[in-house]
């Protein structure tokens, strides 16, 4: 008799990949009426507020989110765990007291350096407190996922990342500034303390020792991948900057509508970098590195094989998509997109690999291939810039960029573990793409005779689900062991 049961790894990617998603619509949602009840002023500041956030977030986190996952996981001793938890929380709250004292020492600088304005002063304090409430539940929620608690870190980030974000501005954005707002938002993080105090209750002090020797372990680990954060931030800001520098704020404008694209894909896959790195880390522990092995070498094959679907399939619906989102100002970013769409394979897989590589390799692998690809991406952008390509030129930079950092994580693993690129480089999947291709090329000239873009896209999508799911039943006869790895996880004989 056959028998449904997901099993558990697939279970917390499942329920994780939900949450992320709905995060992601509630942020949707969240900037729409916040747009619309500050106003373009009010929403610019509320806008630079939270990139001085993002920016700043890391230099108090130190990484603290990938360390204390990977080492709490791979460690089967509770008071070593204890160690891990009180040394991230020590080092990250006396962060926090030296960027508060630091930020309020020098407020009038730091207002007009990120303002243009000391009259948003608190804002900037605004700032500083969401900044401090963030970290703790980077702490916590780095903890839980350590401690295999998916369940609770999903909870937690639903109220967190999406239904207090929501509430706070429906209920905010037409009476309040954007300081109350933010300070409204930050506090809402300080709920993991519920989480949080009791699990540092529970901590049985042995010795400074043990808590010097487990912050060590975790600053060696975490300190080199923080210029991480900020190479990553600086691969999606310089298409709009130098598209800014060299055309002008619209021309930016339709590369970060590209980029946006690149953000909701994320969402459907950044779950399981979440949930594999603790799993990864305990079979590095437990030196599985025959079944770790085999387990990357089908998730490579994966990637390749559904990332390559759905970037032809994606690069033949922009100008719909486009126009029915954002309307027909917007179609002169239709060739930005198309050419950034052939890099979403590769930033796809580098989402779902990076965190192997952090699992695996105690070195920043991410950081130096980051480096590698953002550097590629100015030489490329400029190179072609100059030589008369002009925002196409800064947009194949880009995309060279994103696809280089694919490429890199890709080759990274495979010389790891010494998979060889035959194993899914393989002329049948080929061939069925380009068949599949010539399908849905023949149905959109079809149809566009006579139908609007709305029906137009509708009748794509309902194509695009039948070829899916016959790609997958084809790679299922093709003996795809991914997908029967699947099947075994969750049907149950």
């Amino acid at each position: 008799m056959v028998k449904i049961k997901v099993s558990p790894f697939l279970k917390n990617i499942l329920s994780t990949t939900t949450i992320s998603l709905c995060v992601t619509a509630s942020l949707i949602m969240t900037t729409k009426v916040l747009a619309a009840g500050l106003g373009p002023e009010g929403f610019g500041v509320y806008s630079l507020s939270r990139r001085f956030i993002a920016n700043a977030s890391p230099l108090v986190l130190l990484s603290m989110g990938v360390s204390l996952r990977r080492y709490v996981a791979m460690s089967s001793v509770q008071y070593t765990r204890s160690s891990y938890l009180l040394s991230a929380v020590g080092c990250v709250s006396i962060l926090i007291v030296f960027f508060s004292v630091v930020g309020w020492a020098g407020d009038e600088f730091f207002c007009r350096t990120i303002f243009h304005d000391v009259a948003y002063i608190n804002t900037l304090y605004a700032c500083i407190f969401y900044i401090g409430c963030y970290c703790f539940w980077g702490v916590t929620s780095a903890f839980l996922f350590g401690m295999q608690r998916v369940g609770i870190v999903n909870f937690f980030q639903l109220l967190i990342g999406a239904v207090f974000p929501l509430v706070v501005a429906y209920s905010l954005a037409d009476s309040q500034p954007s300081s109350v707002i933010l300070i409204c938002i930050g506090a809402g993080h300080l709920i993991c303390l519920f989480v949080l105090v009791p699990a540092l209750l529970k901590v049985r002090f042995s010795s400074l020792k043990s808590v010097i020797l487990s912050l060590t372990e975790l600053t060696k680990y975490g300190l080199p991948r923080v210029p991480g954060d900020f190479l990553f931030a600086g691969l999606f800001s310089l298409g709009p900057f130098l598209a800014a520098y060299f055309g002008g704020i619209k021309q930016a404008g339709f590369f970060v509508i590209a980029q946006y694209i690149f953000r909701v894909m994320e969402a459907g896959v950044s779950a399981f970098g979440q949930v594999a790195l603790p799993k990864i880390a305990q079979l590095v522990a437990q030196k599985k590195y025959v079944f770790l092995k085999q387990q990357i070498e089908q998730l490579i094959i994966m990637i390749f094989q559904i990332g390559l679907f759905i970037t032809i399939h994606l690069s033949f619906w922009v100008d719909e998509i486009v126009l029915i989102w954002l309307g027909e100002e917007y179609m002169a970013s239709i060739s930005i997109i198309q050419i950034l769409i052939f890099a979403l394979g590769p930033y796809l897989a580098y989402i779902l690999l990076r965190s192997v590589i952090d699992g695996v390799e105690v070195r920043a692998v991410n950081t130096m291939n980051l480096f590698i690809s953002l550097l590629l991406a100015i030489v490329t952008s400029l190179t072609l810039y100059y030589c008369g390509f002009a925002l196409s030129g800064l947009a194949v930079g880009s995309a060279v960029g994103f696809a280089g950092l694919g490429v890199l994580t890709i080759l990274y693993l495979t010389k790891r573990f010494g998979v060889k690129w035959s194993v899914f480089l393989s002329w049948p999947i080929l061939m069925a793409n380009v068949f599949m291709a010539l399908i849905v090329f023949s149905v959109k000239v079809f149809f566009a005779q006579f139908q609007i873009s709305l029906n137009l896209l509708l009748s794509g999508l309902l194509v695009e689900v039948f070829l899916f799911f016959g790609y997958l039943i084809f790679l299922y006869k093709m003996n795809s062991v991914w997908l029967w790895e699947i099947k075994k996880r969750v049907i149950k004989s």
